[in-house]
């Protein structure tokens, strides 16, 4: 509807969530390379919750009502950003089929990374997918993600500019916290906010594979990255 932001009521973005069936994706166009998550920062993260790995079911019914009582019983429409990896773009298509099949019509609009990271960091894009590579400490990334947005760096990839004052104290005070089970405790319950709140559907974690040649053995990083000294050649 015109001049209103769906995306701002929880119920919509309950709404797709519960429209996408993340474990077709991954078994069919992933190919079994990945694992459907609940998560937004993995439980190997030090103080994020299992439990919230998770996903609310794959209910389309669901979806349809929740957009209903939001106030869209017939729909609406909105481009999907998305870089144009082929993998990453395939996601996105079939994510887009699946919106569009409860009613949220979803064009699939796909860029080259040098497009498409600005309209990510500047918030020039209504609706976008992306990933994010977690350190072991969940201060990083919560800053980076969810903090309120301005200009000294907080929120940096924060890109549907989401703000909570009780979430960034939680962040602002990780930053400067010692002690090892308070960290974990606030970094707990920073994640169930976010796991309430919604700012982000939830997707998958990608598995990494790795191939070399015989003579050459490595320590693969979690990172995603080929670092150099861990590489030894036979």
């Amino acid at each position: 509807m015109k001049g209103r932001n769906p995306f701002k009521d929880l119920r919509v973005r309950k709404a797709i969530y519960h429209a996408i069936n993340m474990p077709l994706i991954v078994d069919k166009v992933l190919r079994g390379q990945g694992t459907p998550t609940g998560a937004f920062l993995s439980t190997l993260v030090d103080g994020s919750p299992a439990e919230l790995d998770k996903r609310l079911p794959y209910d389309p019914a669901r979806a349809r009502q929740l957009l209903g009582e939001a106030g869209y019983p017939n729909g609406f429409s909105v481009p999907l950003d998305c870089v144009n990896i082929a993998w990453r773009e395939n996601v996105c298509q079939a994510v887009a089929a699946m919106l569009t099949q409860v009613g949220i019509r979803t064009t699939l609009r796909s860029s080259p990374t040098g497009q498409f990271l600005p309209k990510l960091t500047q918030a020039s894009t209504s609706f976008l997918e992306y990933g994010w590579t977690p350190a072991p400490d969940a201060w990083n990334s919560l800053n980076a993600l969810f903090r309120s947005h301005d200009r000294t760096g907080t929120g940096t990839f924060n890109a549907g500019r989401y703000s909570n004052p009780r979430l960034d104290a939680l962040i602002d005070g990780l930053r400067v916290e010692p002690d090892l089970t308070r960290r974990r405790a606030m970094v707990s319950t920073a994640l169930r906010l976010v796991a309430d709140d919604l700012p982000y559907v939830p997707l998958y974690r990608r598995t990494l594979n790795w191939a070399m040649q015989k003579n050459i053995t490595l320590v693969p990083s979690p990172l995603d990255t080929l670092e150099l000294r861990w590489v030894r050649m036979k």
